[in-house]
């Protein structure tokens, strides 16, 4: 979806609002996955000479435990404000999807700020004790392992940090 942000700032002095559906694959994101449907509200108010701009969603996130490898399903609200004058669309200084003629590309921005604020590590819970390291097993299923003896050569070391 498009906002042509250039005509906001010169003509329009009304405040303007946008929902969209953003439509995700599973190519878009490295790591996880987001559900369908994801609504996107996007706002743009007039702040004398600038526009005051949100966007704001919430995302369900599907991927594995980064320590145990279980699958994941967590839910995140997302919010983020920019500010933007007419002075940065015409400089080329601004830091949003924007085209030469202004235009706002919102799945974009939706996108970014997806990757941004999604943690790159989740976990199922923060006590996840993760994968036994000898039989590979979640831990929180409980295994019988032996823990490993620390190698003798390396005895050097742990005298060092005594």
């Amino acid at each position: 979806m498009q906002f042509d942000l250039n005509q906001f700032l010169t003509k329009s002095t009304v405040p303007a609002e946008r929902e969209f559906v953003l439509e995700c694959n599973e190519q878009d994101f490295s790591g996880y996955r987001i559900e369908p449907p994801c609504n996107v509200q996007f706002s743009a108010k007039h702040e004398g000479s600038r526009a005051m701009l949100e966007i704001s969603f919430s995302v369900k996130v599907q991927t594995e435990c980064a320590r145990c490898l279980e699958p994941v399903v967590q839910e995140f609200e997302l919010k983020q404000q920019y500010v933007v004058s007419l002075d940065e669309l015409q400089e080329d200084m601004c830091e949003l999807p924007i085209s030469g003629r202004g235009m706002l590309d919102l799945d974009e921005l939706a996108r970014s700020e997806i990757d941004l604020q999604i943690p790159q590590v989740i976990l199922c819970d923060e006590q996840c004790k993760g994968l036994c390291p000898v039989c590979g097993k979640p831990r929180k299923l409980g295994c019988s392992c032996e823990t490993q003896q620390a190698d003798e050569r390396l005895s050097v070391f742990e005298q060092l940090l005594s």
